[in-house]
């Protein structure tokens, strides 16, 4: 029992792995639009958008955690 709940843990270290570096991606990447929303004077703030991005996630635990991820780079845009 003990063997198997190290060999759980291991595969969920990997996966957040992952996640992590998929985060650091995403990061980049909100710099890079909220440099282009100021110099198009576009909104931090676009309801169609997450509503999109949320629609696409039908898993509650994954749609819990990506509002979140919306939140925090809302706040990162400012």
């Amino acid at each position: 029992m003990r063997n198997n709940l190290t060999s759980l843990r291991k595969k969920i270290d990997k996966v957040d792995k992952k996640i992590q570096k998929n985060l650091e991606k995403r990061e980049k990447l909100i710099k890079k639009v909220r440099e282009t929303k100021k110099k198009f004077k576009i909104n931090i703030e676009d309801k169609s958008r997450e509503k999109e991005v949320l629609g696409r996630i039908e898993n509650k635990f994954v749609k819990r955690i990506y509002k979140e991820i919306l939140s925090v780079s809302k706040e990162m845009q400012k």
